[in-house]
């Protein structure tokens, strides 16, 4: 499986099974957390996590990517290839 899609299963399929998941197993229940429906705790707690996974994907796949491009772009436009004047 590629860097590429790591990063998305990470990013988007993680939360996204995650929210679903919870919509569908979490629906019919009555139990509350700090007063609020379970349901609504659920998705809210997949806020943060969302943001989780999505600085793990680029901390794990997707990080070492960008820098070699930056530093190939920063080179392209230090030597004047490419680069306006």
């Amino acid at each position: 499986m590629s860097n590429e899609a790591k990063s998305a299963l990470l990013a988007i399929g993680l939360p996204f099974a995650g929210v679903l998941g919870g919509i569908v197993v979490l629906s019919g229940s009555t139990a509350a957390v700090f007063g609020v429906p379970i349901l609504f705790a659920w998705l809210f707690l997949w806020m943060p996590l969302t943001s989780l996974c999505l600085h793990l994907a680029w901390k794990l796949f997707d990080r070492t990517d960008f820098e070699a491009a930056e530093r190939a772009e920063s080179a392209a436009a230090g030597s004047g290839i490419g680069g306006q004047s």
